[in-house]
């Protein structure tokens, strides 16, 4: 029984020190806030051995406190990470992607103002489009 709760110890040992890997290179904040959790969960692990190991039930308030704190901090990542829209989701095709990198150039810009014609009698021309600023006609 001893040597099986020395062998859990190791393994929850090894495994906190391989998330502790994946915490440092995680790329993303939510690769990282899985690894803190992974380790919360170690950590409360490793006191449950300590516990059966030496037979000391005074350590239970810290297995309380290290699961609220778990808790705690997975709801408030949880809450305050960014959710990705759908569309960012989505793997782009090579075209969508080159055109995704191209700059935007000043002459694709839509025009603020259409085109005024100088022609009264346009039915197709904008309001306004034969008057001065002072209201007379052209």
């Amino acid at each position: 029984m001893i040597v099986t709760l020395w062998i859990c110890f190791a393994a929850l040992v090894i495994g906190m020190g391989l998330v502790l890997i994946r915490l440092e290179i995680g790329p993303t904040n939510l690769d990282r806030a899985v690894a803190l959790d992974v380790i919360t969960a170690s950590a409360v692990g490793i006191v449950v051995v300590l516990m059966a190991l030496t037979g000391r039930v005074d350590l239970l308030p810290l297995l309380v406190v290290l699961t609220s704190v778990g808790f705690i901090g997975s709801t408030t990542i949880a809450r305050f990470s960014q959710a990705e829209s759908i569309s960012d989701r989505r793997v782009l095709t090579a075209e969508e992607a080159a055109r995704a990198a191209r700059p935007q150039l000043a002459d694709d810009d839509a025009p603020v103002h259409p085109d005024v014609s100088d022609d009264e009698d346009d039915p197709d021309a904008p309001i306004g489009a034969g008057f001065d600023l002072e209201g007379e006609t052209r």
